[in-house]
């Protein structure tokens, strides 16, 4: 019989410690080989786990749960960029944010496609698309109807140190770069700015540069592209949908723990104060 994988197994990154360190600090540790520039749920996570089975440490937005205080800094590129607040990124910065990273997929990167394949030329561009259709019903399941709930909210508010920070850099690439205030409007616009996308992506990136990769293809051409050996193992295919409701529960029940690991560490010498002055005048 199979062995049964424990939540920790499917989502490592869920529960890797995070080191607090300051991003602005960091060096760059290996090179920027891709920016796989597909739109989120074009199979952006069976993508991070193929480049990361290739030798290639892939930045994905599931990379922000174990790196919390890189949050700030992903702040500070959207302000730059879609606000005239800051000095715009350029290598140093991408350098620092991005240090341990060979590749870059999903967002919130996907809302910096242009800036990295300026700040990179050496890099090489993987392209997924998969029809409108068919990608909008995944996108509404698994980002629209997460993305905008109340109770998500609430739990982000409630919880300033872990849920909240990552919130606030998923509702800034929806509000700077998709240029949307509601789930309602995520879902008028999706469409229209998924085709832009793909659009400048061919206008902006030199054929030679660019592999229009289809998931289902395997190894080969991808390998090939990126001047990589085939692994003796089968290509990865993550069922994202299933994986960002069973990421969201995790999250939710991390940000409420954190919350009353808070309140009692606040309360607790109260309790302890009130019990010992009741004993006293007993």
């Amino acid at each position: 019989m199979p062995r049964f994988i424990t939540r920790q197994e499917k989502h490592p990154e869920l529960f890797a410690q995070d080191l607090h360190t300051d991003p602005r600090g960091r060096k760059r540790k290996v090179p920027m080989e891709v920016l796989c520039l597909g739109y989120m749920r074009t199979g952006t996570a069976s993508m991070q786990t193929a480049f990361n089975l290739l030798g290639i440490p892939c930045c994905h937005s599931f990379s922000l749960y174990n790196h919390v205080q890189d949050c700030a800094m992903w702040i500070s590129a959207f302000d730059a960029k879609f606000t005239g607040k800051g000095r715009p990124f350029t290598r140093t910065e991408w350098d620092q944010l991005l240090a341990e990273y060979g590749a870059v997929t999903d967002v919130p990167a996907l809302a910096f496609s242009e800036d990295l394949i300026s700040a990179y030329p050496e890099a090489k561009v993987v392209l997924l698309e998969r029809d409108v259709e068919k990608w909008y019903k995944s996108f509404d399941d698994a980002v629209v109807k997460v993305m905008w709930t109340k109770w998500g909210h609430l739990i982000a508010s409630l919880d300033p140190w872990f849920v909240g920070p990552i919130r606030d850099v998923h509702l800034r690439w929806a509000k700077d770069w998709m240029g949307v205030n509601s789930g309602e409007e995520m879902r008028l616009k999706a469409k229209e700015k998924y085709r832009e996308h793909y659009e400048l992506m061919r206008r902006t990136v030199p054929r030679e540069r660019l592999l229009e990769y289809k998931l289902g293809s395997g190894w080969e051409p991808l390998c090939d592209f990126l001047g990589k050996e085939v692994p003796d193992v089968e290509f990865p295919k993550v069922n994202e949908t299933a994986s960002m409701h069973e990421k969201m529960s995790i999250i939710a029940g991390r940000g409420i723990r954190n919350l009353l690991t808070r309140v009692l560490l606040w309360a607790g010498p109260l309790i302890v104060a009130v019990l010992l002055v009741a004993a006293m005048y007993r």
